[in-house]
């Protein structure tokens, strides 16, 4: 709500609509402003239908944090996250154990180590990848770009829910980023 709040705010200061992307560690969270906050008054939480008016925020399983697996022959993305602690491998913790997207931007290059506030570790990334991959008898590179790819379309796909699915052009908003994975 907080992320809304601050879209909202912005959007009015630079007399533009946008589309908020609030990328954390364990979801990502889209918001819509045209001049005013989208509020829903109907919604179903985790199978609970709700009747009250609240912002309309579109969350996927698809963070930082989020979990990458291979589920029967299927690269999956979410809905279980690592979580701050253990955290990604490449965090270093000896308790973390799941692959998650942190690890394959990281893998892919998407991530800078040296802007880390502290070190990240390849190793357990790299492994766990060549694991997925016999699993999969694919390489390393193509199943990273399948997660990768995967979770891109988990977040595609709650921008369209707030954008087109609603009558919107998605073109005509900017898209403003932030979270603790966002950048």
């Amino acid at each position: 709500a907080g992320g809304v709040l601050a879209l909202s705010n912005l959007s009015r200061d630079l007399d533009t609509h946008s589309v908020g992307f609030d990328m954390g560690g364990t979801s990502t969270d889209v918001s819509r402003f045209d001049g005013q906050i989208d509020r829903e008054y109907r919604t179903e939480i985790a199978g609970v239908r709700l009747r009250a008016e609240m912002m309309a925020i579109n969350t996927v399983a698809a963070g930082g944090g989020s979990i990458c697996e291979l589920k029967n022959g299927r690269l999956c993305v979410g809905p279980h996250s690592a979580g701050a602690k253990p955290g990604p491998l490449c965090y270093g913790l000896d308790e973390a154990k799941d692959l998650t997207v942190t690890d394959i931007n990281l893998f892919l290059g998407r991530i800078s180590a040296e802007r880390f506030p502290f070190p990240l570790d390849r190793a357990p990334v790299i492994s766990a990848l060549e694991q997925v991959s016999k699993s999969a008898n694919s390489n390393s590179v193509d199943i990273a770009n399948g997660f990768l790819n995967v979770a891109n379309h988990h977040m595609a796909e709650a921008i369209h829910r707030i954008t087109v699915a609603k009558g919107h052009d998605p073109r005509e908003f900017d898209l403003v980023v932030f979270g603790g994975a966002g950048g």
